[in-house]
């Protein structure tokens, strides 16, 4: 464990003295604006991907919503088909009838 704690205080002092070197060699000042520009540059790179996202989801929510109406639509014509197939079999069954009653009576002659 001993050893452990040296190696930290070590790579701690080590730190310590690349800060105080990096200090000494630019200032303060300077340094501020190196960490300024990274957490810039960070921010704007954050900012590209959340509007980015945001434009995926619109561009997704557009499309939902045309196939909302496609799909009503649809519903619609579907409908409109089922009655046209239902008038159509109840006229085949009508004339199927009425032939059928003609035929009978010259068939019986």
């Amino acid at each position: 464990m001993n050893k452990n704690n040296n190696i930290i205080v070590m790579e701690d002092h080590s730190l310590i003295m690349i800060v105080s070197t990096l200090v000494g060699a630019l200032g303060i000042k300077e340094i501020w604006n190196i960490v300024k520009k990274r957490m810039d540059i960070n921010a704007a790179k954050e900012e590209r991907v959340d509007g980015l996202s945001i434009k995926v989801i619109e561009e997704l929510k557009d499309k939902i919503s045309e196939l909302e109406l496609k799909i009503d639509v649809l519903i619609t014509e579907n409908t409109q088909l089922r009655v046209k197939l239902a008038k159509m079999e109840e006229r085949l069954i009508l004339n199927a009838k009425s032939k059928a009653s003609r035929k009978r009576p010259s068939s019986g002659n």
